[in-house]
């Protein structure tokens, strides 16, 4: 879209969605590392499901607006909700992996473990090219998202691999292929997101911590 998004509304709620989808990454990432489900993750992800679900709906309530910014609210809208449920259906098959003690292998855990970390980041970069319309964010956006991209084609050779010469379990094996799967949706959307949009004027930064 040509447009800038400066409804009040979706302004705000653009950076509160960002920022859900921030935290609870990382705690799906730190599930999966460590092999436990904490009260944290549990907490955060019954907060993420909740919060996420009244901020979309705020932001598609901005819709309201008119004309050329009214297409680009729509627009993000559409790739929010997606990398929204790409994440619910992301930390699914972490749960199984927690819940029916599942093992990987320590080169799938560092794989994938990279591929999370690095998605999480690509996060901060997307709400700040939708805050700026930066086009040097935005390239560096699209050139990191095809790099992931790639890693998770890389790895999903590595792991027929590694299940090919008895390494890997084949219930890991379908935990991780799920895991590769939303991981290559959302950083579509991702994409698509900061395609369709020319930034978002005074949002603020994301909490890293």
């Amino acid at each position: 879209m040509k447009k800038k998004i400066v409804n009040s509304t979706a302004v705000k709620e653009i950076n509160e969605i960002m920022q859900l989808f921030y935290d609870f990454f990382g705690e799906i990432n730190t599930a999966f590392v460590k092999h436990r489900l904490s009260l944290k993750y549990q907490q955060a992800g019954s907060n993420f499901a909740k919060q996420s679900r009244q901020r979309l709906a705020r932001f598609y309530a901005a819709t309201e607006t008119t004309g050329a910014e009214l297409l680009s609210i729509q627009a993000a809208a559409i790739n929010f909700s997606k990398i929204f449920y790409d994440i619910l259906r992301l930390s699914s098959p972490v749960e199984a992996k927690v819940n029916e003690k599942v093992l990987f292998s320590d080169e799938a855990v560092k794989e994938m473990s990279e591929i999370l970390d690095r998605t999480r980041e690509l996060l901060l970069h997307v709400n700040d090219a939708l805050q700026t319309g930066n086009p040097l964010i935005i390239s560096h956006i699209e050139k990191e998202a095809e790099a992931l991209n790639s890693m998770t084609l890389n790895s999903t050779v590595l792991h027929e691999d590694r299940l090919c010469k008895g390494v890997c379990h084949p219930k890991a094996s379908v935990i991780f292929m799920l895991m590769l799967q939303q991981l290559q949706d959302i950083l579509w959307h991702c994409k698509a997101l900061v395609s369709e949009q020319n930034g978002v004027p005074n949002i603020a930064p994301l909490h890293t911590n």
